[in-house]
């Protein structure tokens, strides 16, 4: 210890004072000739260290370390930590870190070219005791003693900072940025760290309603583009390096692999890092429409479709493009933070990218499901209505894919698309006035077939409706009545798309309100299909008459008339009589005339006589009803009046 004091005493006693050349007969100053304070040593000076590019910070460290003594995790083997109250906080600031600070800072002055230059030089370390200023050379300055407290501290960055060096603020009436903002900063680490969902990041989810500058978003568009590319590049060099055997083996399967293998090693390099293997959704893409080969088209399916559901889209947003960000608050909201604004600009980038791989797709579904082979249309329709369903991105294109599917020459491939537009709408009942408009619009196409509007008006008859959806329930009956009355003028009463337009109409009826007029337009021609249509779909024509006239509060004779004559009609053995009985029942309990209720019950007894067991047990239990509704009936039935 008092040898490494003695050796102390004499470095701060050279930085100290004042510096003399180096003697060339070695006697004195601080020469680097051998010295008898340290039995023979070799000495250096400090002129040696400032010539080799150190500083004088250097110079006493290197001073003080004594070479016999044995070091133990960088420190000298049985050593006590006697650092002074200050002296940790000095040597700190001897280093010049805070003269880094301004780095990051990019200046207002586009023709400040020297001030960069002087914030990148550290400035020289300075004792921890006050002196003055020492000279040792020409090219080597110090400054005065380095002030640790807050009010020095504030002084020296006011001292340092430069017209020109102020941060840059952005706002909404703030200047562009400087064109300095705009270059390209290679790095040689990753940005974006593979693994995990990339719409979990930071920064992925900010966006803005407001429109932004096309020059500013073009500028740093070029900028995103560039920076993701040198993402993907440094990513595929890092894990060629450190993957090893592994890494070269998942590039042989992905590149001359068998079909099922190529498949599962792009599905975990997409999981494992899809921002930087956007190439593998391209392959993908391209393998589905590649004429020729089915198999692989499928594949490629399944496979795209499991990973956007997994882990490329977002569930409760859609894909955002380049310029849907707030770029016009980028470098405010980096903080002078390149590495934080550059991670923005990536993110945002790859996402738009993405955005335009998965419209690619889309495309790529609506070719294959156009195939003339069954099982590929099937597995496309299955595959957009999952999408549809589970995801918003480009729901539109996916919606119109499945109505498409209603006018399909192959009836199963119909009936499936009403089935599943049935389970999306059960799935997400707020859908349903989009669906419903996409369906009208197929409809009412001037090439649409006979049979791709009797599929539509089936699926449209289903659906349900709630008690707010009052202008969708008027807007179907529109749909409805227009059809209904091409079928009266084609004179086609017998027609299967008569009972389901009158079905339709009762279904969304009683959700339209009592205003609605188009209704009561078409009563006459309701009677003429209630006499004159098939069974069933006279059944429906009464039944929407019923709804009609008991939601003014009045049932006409009319109705009655074409009610009681339709009980001996010869169908009714061959057909479902619950609608029927149902609307016998409804009718009855409403009627005011009991004698006319008692004629009914008469007339339905005898039918019940000639029908099968089914029927007979309906109407036993329907006049049981009846009666108990009305007591009055049991009087008719012992005076055996009513005739």
């Amino acid at each position: 210890m008092a040898a490494e004091n003695k050796r102390r005493s004499k470095a701060k006693a050279e930085f100290t004072g004042p510096v003399e050349t180096e003697d060339p007969t070695g006697e004195g100053g601080t020469g680097g000739g051998t010295g008898s304070d340290d039995g023979g040593e070799e000495e250096f000076s400090l002129e040696e260290v400032l010539r080799l590019g150190g500083t004088q910070a250097d110079y006493v460290l290197l001073a003080g370390l004594d070479d016999s003594n044995e070091l133990v995790d960088g420190g000298r083997k049985g050593a006590i930590d006697d650092l002074e109250e200050g002296e940790l906080e000095a040597f700190i600031s001897r280093l010049g870190v805070r003269a880094f600070s301004g780095l990051q800072v990019i200046s207002d002055d586009p023709g400040g070219d020297a001030a960069p230059t002087e914030r990148k030089r550290p400035p020289a370390a300075e004792d921890p005791a006050s002196s003055p200023q020492v000279t040792t050379s020409p090219q080597v300055t110090t400054s005065p003693q380095v002030t640790t407290s807050p009010q020095g501290e504030k002084k020296k960055k006011e001292k340092k900072k430069k017209p020109g060096e102020e941060p840059q603020r952005a706002s909404a009436g703030a200047p562009p940025p400087a064109s300095g903002v705009f270059d390209f900063q290679q790095r040689g680490v990753l940005l974006i760290r593979p693994g995990g969902k990339w719409f979990h990041l930071d920064y992925a989810n900010e966006s803005s309603a407001s429109p932004q500058d096309p020059t500013l978003v073009a500028r740093y568009l070029s900028l995103a583009r560039r920076l993701l590319e040198a993402e993907v590049e440094l990513y595929r060099r890092r894990r060629s390096l450190q993957g090893g055997a592994n890494a070269g083996w998942m590039k042989t399967v992905v590149s001359a692999g068998v079909l099922a293998d190529r498949m599962a090693a792009m599905t975990l390099l997409v999981q494992d890092a899809p921002v930087h293997t956007l190439e593998h959704v391209d392959a993908l893409v391209t393998l589905m429409g590649r004429p020729g080969g089915r198999r692989a088209g499928l594949m490629a399916l399944d496979t795209l479709r499991e990973l956007l559901l997994s882990d490329l889209l977002p569930e409760d947003r859609k894909l955002r493009p380049f310029a849907q960000h707030p770029f016009d608050q980028l470098e405010q909201r980096a903080s002078g933070n390149r590495d934080a604004r550059d991670r923005r600009l990536l993110l945002w980038c790859f996402e738009a990218q993405l955005k335009q791989r998965v419209a690619r797709f889309v495309g790529a579904l609506d070719a294959l499901g156009r195939d003339t082979v069954g099982a590929a249309k099937a597995r496309a329709l299955s595959t957009a209505h999952q999408l549809l369903a589970a995801r918003p991105e480009q729901e539109r294109a996916l919606l119109g894919q499945v109505v498409n599917k209603l006018g399909d020459p192959d009836y199963q491939t119909a009936a499936r698309a009403a089935h599943l537009l049935g389970g999306l709408l059960q799935q997400h009942p707020n859908m349903r006035a989009v669906v419903c408009g996409e369906v009208e619009r197929l409809l009412f196409r001037p090439n649409v077939g006979a049979r791709a509007q009797y599929y539509a008006i089936c699926f449209l008859s289903q659906v349900r409706l709630a008690p707010g959806d009052a202008p969708l329930a008027s807007r179907l009956i529109a749909i409805y009545f227009s059809f209904f009355s091409a079928c009266i003028r084609k004179k086609d009463l017998q027609s299967k798309m008569l009972g389901a337009l009158l079905a339709g109409v009762n279904r969304a009826y009683p959700y339209a309100g009592p205003g609605d007029q188009k209704v009561q337009e078409q009563l006459d021609t309701l009677f003429q299909v209630a006499h004159l249509g098939r069974f069933s779909t006279a059944v429906q024509a009464l039944t929407l008459l019923f709804q009609v006239m008991d939601a003014q509060q009045g049932v006409s004779d009319r109705y009655y008339v074409a009610l009681y004559r339709k009980l001996l009609d010869p169908a009714l053995g061959s057909c479902r009589p619950t609608p029927l009985l149902n609307l016998l029942f409804r009718s009855l309990k409403t009627d005011l005339a009991l004698r006319r209720v008692h004629a009914f019950m008469r007339r339905l007894l005898q039918v019940a006589a000639q029908q099968g067991p089914a029927f007979a047990c309906g109407a036993l239990y329907l006049v049981s009803e009846v009666m108990r509704v009305k007591p009055g009936l049991q009087q008719l039935l012992q005076e055996g009046g009513g005739r």
